[in-house]
């Protein structure tokens, strides 16, 4: 396996993307109304794309929110590449990035239901901020 970093969203990047907007319409069912597709809109400055075999398997997006916090964007490992601690691979060069940003802070926002991210996101430091219903956001001081 192999990551790289991508400065442009490359037609991979866009792919991969796809493929979770569809897991995640797909997962949160009737509540997927309240889901957002990817668009440009979203203002991602990073990339992280983890590759096997020269295939794409999963991904992790930086932006920066304010001056001095960065935000996890767009976490995604395809189902059958989970449990191999790729996402926290991913997650350790976001922060190292965010680090080298002169972020003090890295923010995030997911659905509770997603019950691994939040799990992987308390293992690796990040607090809960706010809570509402299904959604949440945790932030980690760096």
């Amino acid at each position: 396996m192999k990551t790289v970093l991508l400065d442009v969203i490359s037609e991979e990047v866009i792919k991969l993307f796809s493929e979770q907007d569809d897991f995640m319409m797909d997962f949160l069912g009737a509540d997927s109304v309240y889901y957002t597709r990817y668009s440009k809109n979203e203002k991602i400055e990073k990339v992280w794309l983890t590759y096997f075999d020269d295939f794409p398997i999963g991904c992790v997006a930086y932006r920066k929110k304010s001056s001095d916090v960065g935000e996890v964007k767009r976490m995604f490992i395809k189902q059958e590449y989970r449990g191999r601690g790729i996402s926290k691979s991913l997650l350790n060069m976001v922060e190292q990035y965010a680090n080298q940003c002169g972020d003090n802070t890295l923010h995030l926002s997911t659905r509770i239901t997603l019950e691994p991210a939040i799990t992987l996101y308390r293992r690796s430091g990040f607090l809960e901020t706010f809570h509402d219903g299904l959604y949440v956001e945790m932030e980690k001081k760096l």
